[in-house]
């Protein structure tokens, strides 16, 4: 009878973990125009999102903080990123990780420049399209 329990209590949690699987391409991801410069695609789960960026050389994303964790992998090109008073230069292969509510902007050095962000937890701005810091002048 145990194992009967054992087995059972098995297969419900397969089932539950199956149904929240999720499959995607990141060049096949819906992808927003954020403007003339800059396009952004994206997935969320439960717990984070992937934001799919690609920049055109000398295209923003304006300073803007948010409560989210951020890990930035450059796959193509080059990015300058402004954390509070300093300057880094994030080229192909690299990464940065900016803290939670850390005041921070992006500037792409090159055209097609490609960055993959990953963010914990999920971007609700984005999921509910409140991201307007891209309105700011």
């Amino acid at each position: 009878m145990k194992n009967l329990l054992l087995m059972i209590t098995m297969l419900f949690a397969m089932k539950i973990s199956a149904q929240n699987v999720q499959t995607f391409t990141l060049k096949e991801l819906p992808t927003k125009p954020v403007n003339e410069l800059l396009t952004r695609g994206m997935i969320s789960g439960e717990q984070g999102t992937i934001g799919y960026f690609t920049y055109k050389k000398g295209a923003v994303v304006p300073t803007h903080q948010h409560s989210n964790e951020q890990y930035s992998l450059i796959t193509k090109g080059s990015i300058k990123v402004n954390i509070l008073d300093k300057e880094y230069i994030v080229k192909a292969g690299q990464g940065i990780i900016i803290p939670p509510n850390v005041p921070h902007s992006f500037t792409a050095l090159e055209d097609d420049t490609i960055d993959i962000d990953f963010f914990s937890p999920a971007r609700k701005d984005w999921i509910e399209g409140k991201d307007n810091y891209f309105e700011k002048k």
